[in-house]
C-alpha cells in the first residue's frame, strides 16, 4: 500500500515541514490514534513542554508500533499546545520523527487542555 503525499504546484508551498494533500488507498485500514499527551511510560508528565512534545511524539510511535504501523504511514497530524515551545527544539524533533516525510499538519494554541498540567496533545490519523 502506497500513501500519496504532495504540494500541488497550484497552491503556494507549505510555511513548514507538512504536505498540503494526502490520497489514502480504499483498501487501507484506518489507525485513529486518541490525543496524546507528553507523560512517559510511567505517567510522570514533565513540567516543560518541550519534554511533553517529545513524550508525545514517543507515544505515538510505541502505539503504532504495537499495530505493526510506520510513522511514515501517518497521513493526518494535529498539534494543540497551550504555551510557545522552543522553535528550534520543535523542529528537530519533528524533523527526527517524519524522517523527511511528513503529513498533512495542523498545530494551533488553544487556552487549556483536559488538566492544567498538559501543555500539549497530538492526534495523529495513520493507514495500513
Amino acid at each position: 500500500m502506497e500513501i500519496k503525499k504532495a504540494n500541488p504546484n497550484n497552491v503556494s508551498p507549505p510555511i513548514a515541514a507538512y504536505h498540503h494533500v494526502t490520497v489514502i488507498p480504499k483498501e487501507a485500514d484506518l489507525i485513529v490514534l486518541s490525543g496524546q499527551i507528553g507523560n512517559d511510560k510511567d505517567g510522570i508528565l514533565p513540567k516543560d513542554i518541550e519534554n511533553q512534545f517529545a513524550n508525545a511524539l514517543e507515544n505515538i510511535k510505541a502505539i503504532l508500533e504495537s499495530e505493526d504501523v510506520d510513522v511514515k504511514n501517518i497521513f493526518k497530524i494535529n498539534f494543540w499546545l497551550t504555551e510557545t515551545i522552543d522553535r528550534t527544539f520543535y523542529i528537530e524533533k519533528w524533523n527526527e520523527f517524519h524522517n523527511g516525510n511528513p503529513p498533512a499538519t495542523t498545530l494551533a494554541y488553544v487556552t487549556a487542555l483536559a488538566n492544567p498540567d498538559i501543555k500539549i496533545e497530538i492526534e495523529a490519523w495513520a493507514a495500513r
